[in-house]
């Protein structure tokens, strides 16, 4: 799914875009160091609003082709802006994944608004580390907007299963802006079908989210 700070502006203006075991994506904003096994994928589906601004729909797929390469895309539409905006991105993960342990990652993609002109190239750096005590993600990157110069962005967040069900807590954000603070949720309804939700806060307005996922 599209990374942290493509989906911010698109969850403050439109919709987030988000994105395992340690699993992250849905229904995590920030993204992690793994990626699907080599043949296999997964599609990412979620409404997103912010009440009283903004209502997006969103689907991101995602497939890798072969072990330690997924490639990336979405597409979202912001029904209050009447807006279309898509993202294609590939994630590489450098070190092996671990089930007790750290593991690295990069991301390198770009994102556009149809009729607004100009790409958005973004460059992601992914850390996971899994424990007994749940998974910690950290993202450290940057992009450029069209005809602007470029801003640093930043994630961290952690999650923990609970039975049936995971809890994350996350923060995310961009250099000289004020963060996002969020929470969320996700179960399986079936071994093929994923139901998530999440709820946050930035800027003292809040963000809300339901998605699904399904692997294939």
């Amino acid at each position: 799914m599209p990374p942290f700070f493509l989906l911010r502006p698109l969850l403050l203006a439109g919709g987030l875009l988000a994105c395992l075991s340690a699993h992250a994506g849905r229904p995590l904003t920030v993204d992690d160091a793994n990626t699907d096994d080599a043949g296999s994928g997964h599609v990412e589906g979620w409404y997103a609003r912010q009440p009283g601004r903004a209502h997006t729909w969103t689907v991101a797929p995602a497939y890798a082709p072969v072990d330690g390469l997924e490639l990336g895309a979405s597409v979202t539409r912001d029904r209050t802006a009447a807006t279309t905006s898509q993202a294609l991105q590939a994630k590489w993960r450098i070190t092996p994944a671990q089930e007790a342990g750290c593991n690295t990652a990069l991301v390198l993609g770009a994102a556009q608004t149809r009729g607004q002109g100009g790409t958005t190239p973004y460059l992601n750096g992914l850390l996971s580390c899994n424990s007994t005590w749940g998974a910690t993600h950290l993202n450290l990157g940057g992009q450029r907007p069209s005809g602007g110069p470029g801003v640093a962005t930043w994630g961290l967040a952690h999650e923990r299963e609970f039975g049936a069900a995971t809890l994350h807590v996350e923060a995310f954000g961009q250099r000289l802006a004020k963060p996002t603070f969020q929470v969320g949720a996700r179960i399986l309804l079936t071994k093929q079908l994923q139901l998530d939700a999440t709820v946050g806060r930035s800027n003292r307005e809040t963000l809300l989210s339901v998605g699904l996922k399904q692997p294939f």
